[in-house]
């Protein structure tokens, strides 16, 4: 889909740009006018609390699948302690990174750290208050060197938080590197005096392998806050202050140019997850646009329906647990092929979860493998499903029966092109 001026927005929704978009994140200031909690939140809030009052540690584990919000409530933590003139230390993992992901955390951490031994070695060596590669390297050959140093470097800036995104990322990577990381963590969480809270986010298939290949780190987890679904009433909540957040004039009512029943019907459609949820709600204000309306109701929200049916009942026909692999060759490497590998990264499961799901998908007749063991969507799948349909002019139907502006109609081809 085209992208669309703010300018449109402006005119027809009085809105200084798409509120859905996960871009429009990065132009607040305050991030907690967007979000909408959930009863799990205040479990969170209280045991930031309590390290930021200097009497307790924690380590916390928030799990969810993409797109629940787990990266948000981490930048919401780190926004919380910026308020109180605290550190929060912020991490993003990604799936290429490996050791390189350690040495940002050591250096990082170091930075931020205040001590004697530092400042005698900036006053009298004459060196920066870095770790040089040298350090690095020394550090890198103990996860329980590498795992005090951090300690120590955090209790000199307490009360602090050192919060780590996408952890199941380092199980993708080098098998020494992964191993060096968890007992690196372990070894933190072990040692850590109070004032400090640790934070890691990653999928609850990645927490479970975790569980299984380093039993003694997550024995250490004062509590593993699981993000559950949205329900109808928060994800309006969610919807209004998204809208609040970027509107340049007061509206009739709080959630126009929305209607309840298209966010409810999108909530359904998304299961809950939020990430899904903006997805539908940015495509459908895309789309008004470009029937020039200013209102998103169910006969717009239909418009992107219309568009996404033929993926949505085919992602349906797979078993609940197996779609999101699924979904992910279909949308993200435009039905494949693709190796193994990145759509487990995408999928954030662990490599031999995603392969048992695939291979199943392979035996229900949904994927297909080709001979370098890619896997791929059978591009005939839905074009039988539709040479059994009578063969008519669709497009004159769909002019016939509600006159669709030709630029809808070519959205609608794009998507049945799709295969």
């Amino acid at each position: 889909m085209r992208s669309v001026s703010p300018s449109y927005y402006q005119k027809l929704f009085g809105l200084t740009r798409n509120p859905f978009l996960r871009s429009s994140l990065v132009e607040l200031e305050d991030p907690t006018s967007i979000f909408s909690k959930q009863w799990v939140d205040d479990v969170l809030d209280s045991l930031a609390a309590e390290t930021m009052s200097g009497v307790a540690s924690a380590f916390v584990t928030i799990t969810g699948p993409p797109g629940s919000g787990r990266s948000l409530r981490l930048h919401l933590l780190r926004y919380s302690y910026h308020r109180a003139e605290l550190d929060g230390i912020y991490q993003e993992i990604s799936a290429v990174e490996g050791p390189d992901a350690i040495d940002s955390i050591l250096s990082t951490v170091y930075e931020r750290s205040r001590g004697i031994s530092k400042t005698l070695k900036k006053l009298f060596l004459g060196m920066p208050d870095t770790l040089t590669e040298e350090e690095l390297l020394n550090l890198k050959a103990s996860p329980a060197d590498a795992g005090d140093m951090i300690v120590k470097s955090l209790n000199s800036i307490a009360p602090t938080a050192l919060l780590l995104d996408d952890v199941h990322n380092m199980l993708y990577t080098d098998e020494r590197w992964s191993f060096f990381f968890f007992e690196m963590l372990r070894e933190i969480v072990s040692v850590m005096p109070e004032g400090i809270l640790i934070v890691t986010a990653m999928s609850d298939e990645a927490y479970d392998e975790v569980d299984k290949r380093f039993p003694a780190l997550t024995s250490r987890v004062h509590e593993r806050i699981t993000i559950p679904p949205l329900t109808d009433d928060e994800a309006i909540n969610l919807v209004s202050r998204r809208l609040s957040a970027f509107r340049s004039k007061i509206p009739e009512a709080p959630l126009e140019p929305l209607t309840e029943e298209v966010i409810i019907a999108a909530n359904r459609l998304a299961e809950g997850i939020p990430g899904k949820l903006l997805d539908f709600l940015a495509k459908s204000l895309e789309v008004a646009t470009i029937l020039g309306r200013s209102r998103v109701d169910m006969y717009v929200f239909d418009k992107v329906m219309d568009s996404e049916a033929e993926i949505l009942d085919y992602i349906k026909r797979a078993p609940p647990k197996m779609r999101r692999e699924l979904e992910i060759i279909i949308r993200n490497f435009n039905g494949g092929p693709v190796i193994l590998e990145k759509v487990a990264i995408e999928a954030e499961t662990p490599v031999s979860i995603a392969y048992s799901r695939l291979e199943a998908l392979v035996v229900a007749g949904l994927l297909e493998k080709d001979r370098a063991g890619r896997y791929y969507v059978p591009r005939e799948a839905m074009r039988i499903e539709r040479k059994e349909e009578p063969k008519i002019d669709v497009e004159k139907k769909e002019e016939r029966q509600r006159g669709i502006p030709k630029s809808i109609l070519r959205l609608k081809r794009a998507r049945r092109s799709f295969f």
